[in-house]
């Protein structure tokens, strides 16, 4: 009995902790091989609000990659409904722009989109391979 307490446990535990979307994601991978691990954490300011933080660059050719380091990638988003945060900001990294942002979190991957007026776009991040 002891066992199946134990086992049922560390089952619901593991279903919480899937279900958050902090941590380390993984962007798309660019036609060069490079991506972006993101450390998406409460913000410093309020922790109710979602931010993100570049932890590191994989497999750029690019020196001044290294200057990404801790620096945000979106942030101040709101929690709007379950496993959904708005009204916050992102930064597209190759231009520099900012546009207004919203994270989904799904199953197996983090939404993160950039808007324009109602035109939305983004990228489906996953939880990088050990």
């Amino acid at each position: 009995m002891k066992y199946i307490i134990t086992a049922t446990a560390m089952l619901i535990a593991t279903q919480a902790s899937a279900a958050e979307p902090y941590g380390v994601w993984q962007t798309i991978t660019n036609e060069t091989g490079a991506h972006l691990l993101v450390n998406v954490h409460p913000c410093e300011t309020d922790e109710a609000k979602l931010c993100g933080t570049i932890a590191e660059v994989v497999n750029s050719s690019n020196p001044a990659a290294k200057d990404l380091i801790n620096r945000p990638i979106f942030w101040d988003l709101e929690p709007a409904e379950e496993n959904h945060w708005d009204s916050g900001t992102v930064s597209d990294v190759p231009s520099g722009k900012e546009y207004n942002s919203r994270v989904i979190l799904g199953k197996t991957a983090l939404r993160v989109e950039g808007c324009v007026a109602t035109f939305c776009d983004g990228q489906n991040w996953k939880r990088p391979k050990e």
